[in-house]
């Protein structure tokens, strides 16, 4: 008697991360300079970025690294962390931020999604703030992972109200047109790792 082994649908999404802003080594509190990366992490892979070389950027690493990633059905968030690494091949955690998928299912496939969040450093069991990550979102096939519950959906066709036709021009400059807040769909700040 054979048995079917039931497979996970997962969508594959591609993630630029793109900068950091302010981020500090803990504990010294010291800004982020050479030997930073990120990793975007969900519940089926991750991919690291390359490491930033560069000795004076006073906390503000960037990368602009495309990264590709697995995301199963069902999913609500990824993560991205930002690391750094040390001599001897060693890695040291610095930050990271939770990325709600929600934020990121409004629109078609291919669909860019630019978003900015807060990074929190978790010590001792409190979590502190330590810069803000940019990164952009696109989901790269043809189906929108599941979402769960009527509330994520309200929420999706909210964001699509306020931020009017995006077209294929630049989805700020059409909200700004129409007299509409100059935040298209998919335009986050701040949310924390935990939420």
């Amino acid at each position: 008697m054979s048995h079917k082994v039931a497979t996970m649908p997962m969508t594959t999404i591609e993630v630029t991360v793109l900068s950091g802003e302010d981020v500090r080594r803990v504990p010294s509190g010291r800004p982020l300079c050479r030997g930073a990366y990120a990793v975007v992490h969900t519940a089926s892979s991750s991919a690291p970025t390359r490491v930033d070389q560069d000795p004076d950027c006073h906390g503000y690493p960037h990368w602009g690294d495309a990264v590709r990633v697995a995301l199963p059905a069902g999913a609500r968030w990824l993560d991205v962390e930002v690391c750094r690494a040390r001599a001897g091949g060693q890695s040291e955690p610095v930050a990271a931020a939770r990325v709600p998928v929600e934020d990121f299912t409004v629109g078609p496939p291919g669909h860019l999604h630019c978003l900015s969040y807060r990074l929190f450093h978790s010590a001792g069991g409190m979590q502190r703030r330590n810069g803000i990550v940019n990164i952009t979102v696109k989901r790269l096939d043809g189906g929108a992972p599941p979402v769960e519950g009527k509330a994520m959906f309200r929420s999706a066709a909210k964001a699509v109200d306020a931020a009017g036709a995006s077209g294929s021009g630049s989805c700020c400059a059409a909200a700004v047109e129409q007299g509409k807040p100059a935040a298209p769909a998919g335009a986050v700040m701040g949310y924390p790792v935990g939420c």
